[in-house]
């Protein structure tokens, strides 16, 4: 595959859990990433080599032991050096083949290294770097770094498996002096974004195909999710995960900032405030306690509410403006203030149901902004009715996203979010989420992980996923009658085993004309 793209050590993770999701296990993922090792390294040696093969107990010494087993067959001697208790392998895809590594006794020498003091002296043509792959980002502990000075003395042609030990994936930048220095790097899919960066410290760059179906990166998936979703570290306080402001609500539209503000609770972030108008605050609180009220002066949002918007602009992470906003003129005015304001303060900013008309007001708002348009909506904006073949919707969606210079969320039977750059569909969901009020749930979550410090595009795909799993898992355990409100009991199970989440992909909708 080209070189030429690359990503972040968190995308590639994404894209191995979509593509499990989607039938491709990780253990096929591991089989095909230390066979093509395997044939890199017999590429590039004479016959019958001497290899040694440097193993951690993760996902990278997984690939190791895989490329070991292809090797032994055509080497002379395969040395399969474990750093650490093979007990304490927790990755599935490696303790199976560790089991396998175990039956090979005549074919493969096996060093298991409890301790430094154990370390092999071994005189060989080729070394292999399976030690740690791209989940570790910092200083490797003590018996890496030992083992890396040792692997870095040897004499031999230097093989690295996917990125080499103590290179930080992302940045590039060294994390210890004893960092790997491989002849040659073997890295899969993508190249991740250091490899681009530190050209000096990978040698040769060798990127591999290990069987990743397109979709795993062309679908949202639940990879995504996990990814948007990091577990909270045990001193985490109060705000660290994020504050959001929710503007909607009128007398007309009561509920509508209600489910957004739901959303956004359900999404993980720590608060939400809620401004709106006095009867929207009333029913707000009677439904939940969790909001924090700010009491507009008015029955809807006028320009007289902007110095108390201001004021609480100030203490959140983000802001989601519109959900049942009404489409008053002064009302629409304040919220293209709003919208400025936001801007001044370098606030991302969620724009969702009637907000969207200041949006084809203006035809600009730039890259910290996120709009959430269904298919009447989008023509408002853009003048043109959405196509019906995915291609063509999604070539719209990326040309409305390059006109507004922001992450656009077309919502539908399947949604479509997109950068100027980067398009992304999504399939959960079902035709019972054409019920009031989902919409708001979307937007909620989205500006909910936007909070959170998720990027606009990821927080646009995640939210699509997490929401219309929610509804299809809400609609098959209730059947018919499924509400917005529904989808509150729902959203933490999708959020806490996204691998779990259910999905529809015999939607008939046509691919291209």
């Amino acid at each position: 595959m080209s070189p030429a793209r690359t990503l972040l050590a968190e995308e590639m993770t994404a894209i191995e859990w979509n593509a499990e999701f989607f039938g491709v296990s990780r253990r096929i993922l591991m089989e095909n990433a230390g066979r093509a090792v395997a044939r890199e390294v017999l590429r590039r040696t004479k016959r019958l080599p001497y290899v040694a093969i440097f193993a951690g107990l993760g996902g990278n010494g997984g690939d190791g032991f895989v490329a070991a087993r292809h090797l032994a067959p055509r080497c002379r001697i395969v040395n399969l050096v474990i750093i650490g208790d093979p007990e304490n392998i927790q990755n599935e895809a490696a303790a199976k083949n560790w089991e396998i590594i175990q039956k090979m006794r005549h074919s493969i020498d096996l060093h298991i290294v409890r301790d430094t003091s154990e370390l092999p002296k071994l005189s060989v043509h080729v070394v292999v770097d399976a030690l740690l792959g791209t989940g570790v980002k910092g200083k490797p502990r003590t018996p890496f770094i030992k083992t890396l000075r040792l692997m870095n003395q040897m004499e031999a042609f230097k093989v690295a498996i996917d990125v080499p030990t103590g290179i930080h994936p992302n940045t590039g930048k060294p994390t210890t002096p004893d960092a790997f220095q491989p002849d040659l790097t073997v890295t899969f899919h993508y190249a991740k974004v250091g490899l681009a960066k530190n050209k000096e410290h990978t040698g040769k760059l060798v990127v591999a195909d290990v069987g990743i179906p397109p979709e795993a990166e062309l679908y949202v998936g639940p990879g995504d999710v996990i990814r948007a979703t990091q577990p909270r570290p045990i001193f985490t306080k109060k705000g660290d995960f994020g504050r959001l402001l929710v503007i909607g609500g009128s007398t007309q539209y009561i509920g509508a900032p209600i489910l957004a503000s739901m959303g956004a609770l359900r999404s993980g972030v720590d608060l939400v405030y809620l401004a709106a108008p006095s009867q929207v605050i009333m029913a707000a609180t009677s439904h939940s306690p969790d909001f924090i009220p700010v009491t507009l002066n008015e029955k809807k949002l006028v320009n007289a509410d902007l110095p108390l918007i201001e004021e609480v602009l100030s203490k959140v992470q983000a802001v989601l403006v519109g959900p049942g906003i009404g489409d008053h003129h002064e009302t629409l005015d304040a919220a293209g203030k709003i919208l400025s304001l936001a801007n001044r303060q370098k606030k991302p900013v969620v724009i969702d149901a009637d907000a969207l008309k200041v949006v084809s007001r203006v035809m600009k708002v730039g890259v910290n902004t996120i709009i959430t348009p269904h298919a009447g909506e989008f023509y408002r904006i853009r003048g043109i009715k959405v196509a019906k073949p995915l291609l063509q919707r999604a070539q719209q969606v990326r040309d409305l996203a390059k006109a507004l210079k922001c992450v656009v969320l077309l919502k539908g039977p399947v949604d479509i979010a997109s950068t100027p750059a980067e398009t992304r569909l999504n399939w959960t969901g079902h035709p019972i989420m054409s019920v009031g009020g989902t919409g708001d749930v979307l937007a909620g979550l989205v500006a909910g992980f936007r909070a959170q410090g998720v990027n606009s595009f990821l927080s646009a795909c995640a939210g699509a996923f997490v929401n219309g799993a929610a509804g299809l898992l809400a609609y098959q355990e209730k059947g018919q009658g499924v509400i917005a409100f529904d989808l509150d009991n729902y959203i933490p199970k999708i959020l806490s085993k996204p691998m779990a989440s259910p999905i529809a992909y015999n939607f008939r909708i046509p691919i291209s004309e």
